[in-house]
């Protein structure tokens, strides 16, 4: 396996990070060699507006990703920062906020 798509692989399991004053949950169901990424993303409570998470896929381009929801909020820029995933979240309004996944406890 060539090392850019061993380092896909190491995406895959269920990370936690808070946005908002929700803790969200972005689980990484397959990641195949072509940088294609298909997980889902849950948020405990559910967001102020009613949206508690969704299915997603989307593609790794140059080692970060971007997931765009149908609420209008967005995760961008999601890297690698150590051992953890990293990234900026959007609402609706394009407010920004640093956000840091870490894995989830088993």
């Amino acid at each position: 396996m060539a090392p850019a798509a061993w380092g896909q692989k190491l995406l895959y399991g269920s990370w936690q990070g808070s946005v908002d004053q929700s803790t969200a949950t972005l689980t990484i169901i397959t990641v195949d060699d072509d940088g294609l990424v298909h997980g889902t993303l849950r948020y405990d409570p559910p967001r102020s507006d009613g949206f508690a998470g969704s299915p997603f896929t989307t593609k790794i381009e140059n080692g970060a990703f971007a997931i765009r929801f149908v609420n209008g909020t967005r995760l961008v820029d999601m890297h690698w920062c150590r051992d953890d995933l990293c990234g900026t979240f959007y609402t609706p309004d394009n407010t920004a906020t640093p956000v840091d996944f870490t894995r989830a406890a088993r």
